[in-house]
């Protein structure tokens, strides 16, 4: 399944919508007032499901995953000249790309 996502623009904190490919509405994601970035992630129904917060106390941003009180893995960016990267330790995953051109 592709997600995507859209950003409200005329939003006084961060706050995006998650689709599903047909359109519907997957997740909302909220920005919370707090030390660093805390995006708060509810599902269809309104509910609390997820969040990621940054660590404030690092070299480079790290973000800590959490589904509900489980902690999940840390997101942090690797140290590179060219191309912002992203290790995500939960998975394995590495995320790669452009942040001027919004290509990730």
């Amino acid at each position: 399944m592709r997600l995507l996502f859209k950003q409200r623009m005329l939003s006084w904190m961060d706050s995006y919508d998650i689709y599903a490919e047909d359109g519907s509405v997957l997740y909302t994601v909220r920005s919370k007032l707090a030390w660093g970035h805390c995006l708060k992630i509810y599902n269809a129904q309104n509910c609390e499901v997820g969040m990621v917060k940054e660590r404030v106390i690092s070299f480079l941003p790290q973000f800590e995953m959490y589904l509900g009180e489980r902690y999940l893995g840390c997101i942090r960016r690797a140290f590179t000249f060219l191309k912002p990267r992203y290790q995500i330790d939960c998975n394995g995953w590495q995320v790669e790309g452009n942040l001027l051109a919004l290509d990730y």
